[in-house]
């Protein structure tokens, strides 16, 4: 290895990394256009269905980039917490639009298959075949090329947009398979993929809504990150007990309140500066703080 070739790997991912949330989101996006078309054209409820998941990923894609751009933003007079629940109303509102869209795929799936075993059912153009394939590769390099700087960069955003792709790759050859089974008669695997997986986009857009609703209520915090809070805190010299902490999600950080006590003989200067260190340390550590209310009681031996 050449002097500073890693340095010079770490800066090639990281340019990487500023393009690929948006190259998520143009790749998704012409995914979802390209098979919803040949769905409708060649009259595969599969290859719709898949859409949806290209839909959905082209959604989260793009909720990621602009909610972290959003959400990061400095809160102001008419926003005193912050622009957070951006993501979780964009989010609440997309996962709406996919439960009545996935339902509405799903009634008329049922009932293709139902015809199907009937001989009512014209089996779909072998188009659809091609547009899976097409959309099976697409996913798979998608996924690899931001899993592979997801990895370097350790983004877990950028790695999760990875597992959708590549889960929409392995969907993908699902429906490919089953529009090759139509030419051998087997008519009703069309649109029995169709209802699979309209039924795991109904659990996936109910998680999403189930997500958005508590971050948009303010959903507390709990478990091992409080506990990180409160190990933090009571490290900070100075710091005699932690006797409270809260924490409610906002985007994709927290804003804690936590209250400390100092010895009862400390100077207001004193317990400010003490104060401060807590804020300082716990924003450094846990890293995805939106804020920190911090109050100060005496502590009596």
């Amino acid at each position: 290895m050449k002097p500073g070739s890693g340095h010079l790997e770490y800066l090639d991912c990281y340019r990487c990394s500023r393009k690929a949330g948006w190259f998520a989101v143009a790749i998704n996006l012409l995914l979802t256009i390209f098979k919803a078309f040949v769905g409708f054209i060649s009259g595969s409820k599969a290859v719709l269905g898949d859409s949806l998941y290209s839909f959905k990923d082209f959604i989260t894609s793009l909720v990621v980039v602009v909610g972290i751009r959003v959400s990061g933003k400095p809160a102001d007079e008419n926003h005193p917490y912050g622009h957070g629940k951006v993501e979780f109303v964009a989010i609440l509102l997309i996962s709406i639009l996919m439960l009545i869209a996935t339902v509405f795929l799903f009634i008329h799936s049922i009932k293709d298959v139902w015809v199907s075993f009937h001989g009512g059912i014209t089996p779909p153009h072998f188009i659809a075949f091609w547009a899976a394939i097409i959309s099976m590769i697409a996913n798979y390099k998608l996924s690899s090329y931001l899993k592979c700087v997801g990895d370097k960069l350790k983004s877990p955003a950028i790695q999760a947009n990875a597992h959708h792709n590549h889960s929409d790759a392995l969907s993908s050859a699902f429906v490919a398979a089953a529009i090759l089974g139509t030419k051998f008669g087997f008519y009703f695997l069309d649109p029995l993929v169709a209802v699979i997986e309209t039924i795991d986009l109904m659990r996936l857009s109910y998680g999403m809504l189930n997500d958005s609703m508590k971050g948009i209520l303010d959903a507390s915090v709990h478990g091992k990150n409080i506990t990180e809070i409160e190990d933090i805190a009571r490290l900070v010299p100075g710091v005699r007990r932690v006797s409270k902490v809260t924490a409610r999600q906002l985007g994709q950080s927290v804003w804690i309140d936590i209250v400390i006590k100092v010895d009862h003989d400390k100077t207001h200067e004193e317990g400010y500066a003490i104060g401060s260190r807590v804020k300082d340390t716990l924003s450094k550590r846990i890293g995805y703080v939106a804020g920190i209310n911090l109050s100060i009681e005496p502590y009596f031996p």
